[in-house]
């Protein structure tokens, strides 16, 4: 490759490659059908076994130990979270299930659904699959607001109808008009702890 290609592949890309293209934005609406199925997973022992599977798997996590199902952390000063890796044991509709159940359990914490969202982009020779749930807290309005873990936005990704992945990511405020977010692991127990 000659330097010229080298400069003209670095600003433009390499040529025959195809940019993303955005096949659906829209916004997450479930059929009734769906919502029943989803409120009986919630009370069966397989979304029990997923649930505690995953608790253990963040404690141990957090000590440095590696479990099943798999999960990464994100821990910094402002934004905390999780990833989910996608494991077939668990099956494709219960790891879709965990998507809508993790939002739940972040709205009993008093927060407010801002958004749900479906994407579906062509990257190449993959097609993604992206649903996002986007929560606030509550709002008060005398200062210092208490912002809880902070705004909270949940993710599940599909790669070529294969489920890869759930993250979960909470991002606080440094601002002083906020009081300190709360402790990130005291949510990840309670969106792990099956509620009803």
């Amino acid at each position: 490759m000659s330097y010229f290609d080298y400069i003209y592949n670095r600003l433009f890309g390499k040529s025959g490659t195809s940019p993303t293209k955005v096949l659906v934005n829209e916004i997450i609406e479930r059929s009734q059908s769906f919502v029943e199925r989803f409120q009986a997973w919630k009370s069966s022992d397989v979304c029990a076994d997923f649930l505690n599977d995953l608790w253990q798997s963040y404690f141990w996590q957090k000590k440095g130990v590696d479990k099943d199902p798999q999960i990464l952390l994100l821990e910094s000063t402002y934004s905390n979270g999780f990833a989910i890796n996608y494991e077939a044991k668990y099956g494709k509709t219960s790891f879709l299930y965990l998507f809508d159940y993790l939002k739940d359990q972040v709205k009993m914490l008093d927060y407010r659904l801002v958004m749900s969202r479906h994407t579906m982009q062509e990257k190449g020779d993959v097609v993604e699959m992206k649903e996002m749930h986007y929560l606030k807290p509550k709002r008060g309005f005398v200062e210092p607001i208490d912002q809880k873990y902070g705004n909270v936005q949940i993710e599940y990704i599909e790669e070529n109808d294969e489920p890869t992945r759930i993250k979960l990511i909470a991002n606080s405020y440094p601002d002083r008009k906020y009081k300190r977010a709360e402790d990130f692991e005291s949510l990840a127990e309670h969106i792990f702890t099956l509620k009803q």
